[in-house]
């Protein structure tokens, strides 16, 4: 469960955020720069409210972080959410579907960056991380947090233009690109967990599926018993 924010003093909470703007400098350098909304967002989004108590600390660092003891689920570094926000150029009104939630915090800098006329979707097939996510979302206007399988969800997305997905799939999902209407884009990284994935951008173009490949990134395996296509 995430840290309770009553939990971190007032000089805690400041140096977090202070790391934090430190992080932009040195993420612009390795990977180019991002839209200063996006930026402003892992700013002002206290990633410590989405971590697990012992790893408030280490918040405001550029790396994944555990969601539980197994290795299954993880907080993504906070540059591999500003890539996929990137690719989408995710903006003030956009209607994004994530799928898999985590403990929250992919959704809460979505919904920073889609602002009060925007909406965020987020699908999370663990349970209880999904309870963790609604409470943590609790307050956030616009979002919803579904408990379901991200595999099985493209029906409930509701005609969304923009998707990301935050877990490594094999291969591109049939269900997903179906479900993408004309100038939908699908962000997701594919390649097996344990070895090199790229972040791949499918958009729907006069009726066809284009595809391009982008970041080399490391996200979790599905945890989904259905395949990828």
């Amino acid at each position: 469960m995430a840290a309770p924010p009553f939990l971190l003093t007032t000089e805690l909470r400041s140096q977090l955020a202070e790391r934090r703007r430190g992080l932009i400098e040195s993420m612009a350098r390795r990977l180019g720069s991002f839209d200063p909304e996006h930026v402003r967002a892992l700013v002002e989004v206290p990633r410590e409210r989405f971590v697990r108590p012992g790893d408030v600390e280490r918040s405001a660092d550029d790396t994944p972080l555990p969601l539980d003891d197994d290795g299954l689920a993880t907080i993504s570094a906070p540059h591999a959410y500003l890539l996929s926000y990137r690719l989408l150029a995710l903006s003030r009104g956009d209607s994004l579907v994530e799928l898999g939630s985590g403990s929250g915090y992919g959704a809460a800098l979505a919904a920073f960056i889609v602002g009060p006329t925007g909406t965020v979707l987020t699908l999370e097939i663990d349970e209880d991380l999904a309870a963790q996510a609604r409470r943590n979302l609790a307050a956030q206007a616009g979002v919803t947090v579904v408990h379901g399988d991200a595999m099985a969800s493209a029906p409930s997305w509701r005609g969304a233009h923009k998707v990301v997905a935050t877990f490594a799939v094999g291969a591109l999902p049939e269900a997903w690109l179906a479900a993408l209407p004309e100038g939908g884009m699908l962000v997701l990284p594919v390649g097996p967990p344990d070895r090199e994935q790229r972040l791949i951008l499918a958009t729907r173009r006069g009726g066809a599926i284009e595809t391009t490949s982008h970041d080399v990134v490391r996200y979790v395996r599905n945890r989904s018993p259905r395949r990828s296509t």
